[in-house]
């Protein structure tokens, strides 16, 4: 938890080494509610305003402005940034802690005991296990009391404490001398190779197993040492300190050929080149009669890689973690050979959860970029992106550089910043520049304090010159006005009527509203299309009796948005006698003939056991039907899309 500044002496003696002045004093001037001016006048006065204000990590003064760096803005910091127009607030500025001299970083020397004797190893890197405790990793062989004439495991050693850096070998020294800051802590997991290699036969040597690994867990004594994430390059060991100058590692990994680093008690920071497979393919060696899995390392004779006491130290390219250090010894008179223990392999096999960093403790991950393109609006229209859903985005735009310079300073004015919260979607947008002209913007995403990459674009501000285009008037068309009965009896015939100049999506509603007698009238609903354009269809139904149609049939249109001013729609055709008197009647069954002899000039429904066809009825439709005369003879309205209808007539045509 963040302490108060005013109880923290830390926090006092940094504000002085920054030599801050000034004081929170609020202008009498200023109205009651309104945004008042801090007076910066002394560093008694600026602590006595910050007191109480948790989460202040870092502040200073300068121009007369105060500004303040937070992990997070709290409440209380976002009711002092209203109250002030002078403080700026920073977030993500996050508290650090002291260096201190018992912290414990990859490649520092430590003691071992082994009975009345002992010896020296090497860290290899620093961090925390599932749980959040404390851990080094180091090689297994460290951990074992070893036989010198057998090569027998006689137990295991003690975890002593770390070696003094002074006077450690990698600064010059004879070391083995105790830094006086405590044992580090225990044995955890330690493992050191597989069975004993036996004998000088060596095909009754075991074979090697993915499970020989030179590896060792040290659980880390809270009390006595604090882990820290990095591995040291040995410039600051005459300060004891060897956490002050460290490389960060990030990441684990597996090792890759070329350029490799390593840290230890008794060379310090060495270079060496990865062996690649090509020049030595094996994935095991024997390292003290014992098989041991990982990767080979060379280096000149005169600077090698890795000498005695280096065991256990890191290994490591770039920010990766790859090894630790379990043997070595001469590849030939010119150059020094190391063994190196791969890091991924032997985390695997122990089954050990290592991390960098503290669990619960991690930096937030910095949220996604937003996305935003090039886009041109109106004079204040919205510019649109997408972000992380929930983020805040941070939105900046500023003029861009134009010849006209009355035109820059007039687009200058209109430079400013807003931030938004993006939706659940991800959607965010904000009110763009009122003068015309060409805008950079920056967007930005906020989550948890954290901060992503700006995302750059471009805003083109300008007034749609271009005009609305006028209403479509209201228009019908029947086609055709006239029709002989025989045709208007077929389905692919009729009479086709069309309408325009309503809105999209408008209901439109066709009334037959005047017909032959005997015919009834009928409505019909139909919705105008994306153009304000409906269709409808006409034809008969009765094939058997046309002549029932003949006549004249008067139509009405009107839309469900009509106002008291607009008028219906109107218009009609008319159904004619073929010219031949017959109405058209073909296409009945055995050219109307049936089994007892008595036809309808119908086309029967190919059901003829009383003789009598019921003049098409049957055929399938969609639609609403008007009841006619005599034997069944009516109306079919048909509705569909407008282009639709209009392919049928013009192929039928």
């Amino acid at each position: 938890m963040q302490k108060k500044l005013v109880q923290s002496s830390l926090a006092i003696s940094a504000a002085a080494a920054l030599g801050l002045s000034g004081a929170l004093v609020a202008s009498p001037a200023m109205a009651d509610n309104a945004p008042q001016k801090l007076d910066l006048q002394s560093e008694a006065h600026v602590q006595k305003a910050l007191s109480g204000i948790e989460g202040v990590n870092a502040y200073g003064t300068d121009g007369g402005e105060l500004s303040i760096g937070v992990a997070k803005k709290t409440d209380e910091i976002k009711k002092l940034e209203k109250k002030y127009q002078n403080i700026k607030v920073t977030e993500g500025v996050k508290e650090l802690k002291p260096y201190a001299k018992n912290d414990l970083v990859g490649g520092a020397g430590y003691l071992v005991k082994a009975g009345e004797s002992g010896g020296a190893c090497s860290t290899g890197f620093s961090g925390w296990d599932g749980d959040g405790k404390p851990v080094v990793l180091t090689a297994g062989h460290c951990s074992k009391i070893i036989n010198e004439q057998t090569n027998e495991f006689d137990g295991d050693t003690t975890v002593d404490q770390t070696e003094k850096p002074s006077i450690a070998q990698a600064n010059g020294g004879e070391g083995f001398q105790a830094s006086g800051s405590g044992v580090i802590g225990k044995w955890g997991f330690h493992n050191f190779g597989g069975d004993l290699l036996e004998g000088a036969d060596e095909n009754q040597w075991p074979e090697p197993s993915e499970s020989d690994i030179d590896f060792a867990v040290i659980n880390v004594d809270e009390s006595n040492y604090n882990v820290k994430n990095g591995i040291t390059d040995w410039t600051t060991a005459d300060s004891d300190d060897l956490a002050k100058s460290t490389t960060e590692i990030t990441e684990v990994g597996a090792h890759k050929e070329g350029a490799i680093s390593k840290s230890g008690r008794t060379t310090g920071k060495t270079e060496g080149k990865v062996l690649p497979r090509e020049s030595y393919d094996f994935d095991y060696q024997n390292v003290g009669g014992r098989w041991v899995h990982g990767f080979g390392v060379t280096a000149p004779i005169d600077k090698p890689f890795s000498q005695p006491g280096d065991s256990g130290g890191g290994v490591y390219q770039g920010n990766t973690a790859v090894g630790v250090i379990s043997g070595g010894g001469d590849l030939d008179a010119n150059t020094s050979f190391t063994w190196v223990a791969d890091l991924d392999h032997s985390l695997e096999e122990s089954g050990t959860d290592f991390n960098l960093e503290k669990p619960g403790e991690e930096t937030p991950e910095a949220p996604a970029a937003p996305k935003a393109e090039d886009q041109t609006i109106e004079p204040n229209g919205e510019v649109k992106g997408k972000a992380e859903a929930g983020a805040e985005v941070e939105v900046k735009w500023e003029a861009a550089s134009a010849a006209d310079d009355q035109k820059a300073k007039a687009q200058a004015a209109e430079d400013g910043s807003e931030t938004v919260k993006a939706d659940k979607d991800g959607n965010f947008s904000v009110e763009g520049p009122k003068a015309e002209g060409d805008y950079h913007f920056t967007a930005t995403a906020i989550v948890d304090g954290e901060k992503s990459e700006p995302t750059e674009f471009d805003v083109t501000v300008e007034k749609d010159e271009s005009e609305t285009p006028a209403p479509v008037e209201r228009e019908i068309n029947v086609d055709p006005k006239q029709i002989a009965a025989s045709d208007f009896v077929k389905e692919d015939e009729g009479v086709t009527i069309t309408v325009q100049g309503f809105d999209e999506g408008e209901k439109v509603t066709l009334e037959v509203a005047n017909g032959p007698e005997g015919v009834e009238g009928i409505t019909l609903d139909e919705t105008a299309n994306e153009n304000g354009a409906a269709a409808f269809s006409i034809y008969g139904t009765s094939a058997s009796n046309p002549e029932a149609y003949l006549g004249k049939y008067d139509v009405e249109v009107i839309g469900a948005n009509d106002t008291e001013d607009e008028s219906a729609l109107t218009g009609s055709f008319e159904v004619l006698a073929d010219e031949d008197g017959s109405g058209g009647g073909s296409g009945g069954d055995d050219d109307g003939n049936n089994d007892d002899g008595d036809a309808d000039g119908g086309a029967g429904d190919g059901n003829d056991d009383d003789g009598n066809g019921d003049g098409g009825s049957d055929l399938p439709r969609t639609g609403a039907e008007l009841t006619g005369l005599a034997a069944g003879a009516g109306l079919l309205l048909v509705g569909g899309a407008a282009v639709v209808l209009t392919m049928r007539r013009k192929n039928n045509n």
